[in-house]
């Protein structure tokens, strides 16, 4: 996966988006692309579903291939993206029946100019009606604490998320549920306006968490007034290690951790295993 992520950071939105077709090709991995243009941007999702069919019971695994402006990208979103082409290989290796429900998507413009820009295409021009779970993963090269958005509320009876947390226990990863502060967007949020279950995961050190944790209980006035202090050049300066590396030049290969995508890949296959069992019963 590290390879992937070096082949892609510090290449054009464009570049990156050629290079996962490539490599699908690669792997005779079926694909269609959809092209959008959004206001001012042209774009591309590309969507593997031949693992999919007519299942009326669907797990969509979602990562974004662009990059912010003049950043590497490598932990956002190379990262996701790496664990997804991962996943697919995984699949590839597997006696799938052709009604397995599981469709991987790599949406493009995020962020930058855009916002969330190639989700907002996909959930508009799809029939969301069939999605039981999104999971969405950006930024998942560095640490091995995982965070989850939305805020996940103690009476959640979502199967899905329900196992997730079960899991993450099970295996003493440390995780934590949160609404995302000001200012920041993923691509999990259009599936959530459609009503469709979506949960966001991330990857971060411990002590991040710990800084996190503690900024999620100050209120939405002091949340505001610090998100805007760190942004920019300042960003370095910030307090958590992963948002010092985040939209700058610091998001490079050099920081990914090997451990940290194969956390994410474990908890990418649980829940295809969890969702495979699902659609079996």
């Amino acid at each position: 996966m590290i390879d992937h992520i070096k082949n892609l950071e510090k290449k054009t939105n464009k570049e990156r988006t050629d290079y996962v077709k490539q490599i699908l090709n690669k792997m005779n991995v079926s694909f269609s692309v959809q092209p959008f243009r959004q206001r001012i941007l042209k774009g591309e999702n590309i969507i593997v579903d031949q693992f999919c069919g007519d299942s009326r019971r669907q797990l969509l695994l979602t990562a974004h291939t662009n990059k912010y402006f003049s950043s590497p990208g490598a932990n956002d979103n190379a990262s996701g993206v790496a664990v997804l082409l991962e996943v697919i290989k995984h699949l590839s290796q597997l006696h799938l029946k052709k009604d397995a429900g599981l469709t991987i998507v790599f949406l493009d413009h995020e962020d930058g100019l855009a916002y969330l820009d190639g989700s907002n295409y996909f959930v508009n021009h799809t029939d969301v009606s069939r999605i039981s779970f999104v999971l969405n993963l950006d930024g998942v090269g560095m640490g091995n604490s995982v965070t989850l958005s939305p805020k996940i509320a103690s009476s959640t009876s979502n199967d899905y998320i329900g196992y997730l947390l079960q899991y993450l226990d099970k295996n003493n990863v440390k995780h934590f549920s949160f609404d995302l502060p000001p200012l920041l967007i993923e691509d999990h949020m259009p599936f959530i306006q459609k009503t469709v279950i979506a949960i966001s995961l991330n990857l971060m050190p411990e002590s991040d968490l710990a800084y996190l944790k503690d900024f999620t209980n100050k209120p939405w006035s002091k949340k505001l007034i610090e998100a805007l202090f760190y942004r920019g050049s300042n960003r370095k300066n910030h307090p958590m290690t992963i948002m010092r590396h985040r939209h700058n030049e610091l998001d490079t290969s050099d920081y990914i951790q090997e451990e940290s995508l194969q956390l994410a890949l474990r908890m990418a296959k649980e829940m295809i295993n969890f969702h495979a069992r699902k659609v079996v019963a």
